[in-house]
């Protein structure tokens, strides 16, 4: 009865002010709709964030060389060569944790095509492991091998803003360019990955 008296006395009270029952509810829906926006942005920032950091190796360890010194001048971490092949050899041999492991060796210089020409922010000689490292994709054309590394073969993967500011959006795959006054035949295009790493 108090139930049934109390349910009586409310829709009472909603007929005598309808208009500010309305505005009461109007207020409820959209605080519990702003809740529940903000809830799922907070979520879908943090997936994409989450994304981002994997796409980058969040399950990577990058082993520098050393650095060198003069008259008490330091010059910065890999200006002195610590790091062997035979560093590399040993860590695939010896540590069972480790998945995947690829040497680096890493130059900022021009990248020249036709008439035009770009300086990207790093260029990477290094073995076919590294894009499992790095869990890259190709978007065209193909990887280089083993044998390509054993023969010093003359080729290369660019990155999509090289494809961007060198080849205009064409692609690039077959085409020759140069790198230092040495020409380089394009294998292959890696595809997008985060915010300026793919250079």
């Amino acid at each position: 009865m108090k139930a049934h008296r109390t349910i009586k006395n409310a829709f009472r009270a909603l007929r005598r002010n309808p208009m500010r029952a309305m505005l009461t509810t109007l207020g409820i829906v959209i605080g519990v709709a702003a809740v529940i926006a903000m809830m799922e942005i907070g979520k879908g920032s943090s997936e994409a964030l989450k994304k981002t950091i994997e796409s980058m190796g969040a399950n990577n360890i990058m082993i520098f060389p050393g650095s060198a010194a003069s008259g008490g001048v330091t010059f910065g971490g890999g200006s002195t060569m610590t790091l062997k092949p035979q560093d590399y050899e040993a860590i695939v041999r010896e540590c069972s944790a480790v998945k995947y492991a690829a040497p680096i060796v890493r130059a900022r210089t021009q990248v020249i095509y036709g008439g035009r020409n770009w300086i990207p922010a790093n260029i990477y000689g290094t073995t076919p492991s590294f894009l499992d490292v790095r869990d890259w994709e190709l978007s065209e054309g193909e990887s280089f091998s083993d044998r390509d590394v054993v023969n010093a073969s003359k080729v290369c993967i660019l990155g999509q803003t090289l494809v961007r500011e060198l080849f205009l959006g064409e692609s690039p795959v077959g085409k020759e360019l140069r790198i230092k006054n040495v020409t380089f035949r394009v294998i292959g295009v890696l595809s997008a990955k985060g915010d300026g790493m793919n250079n």
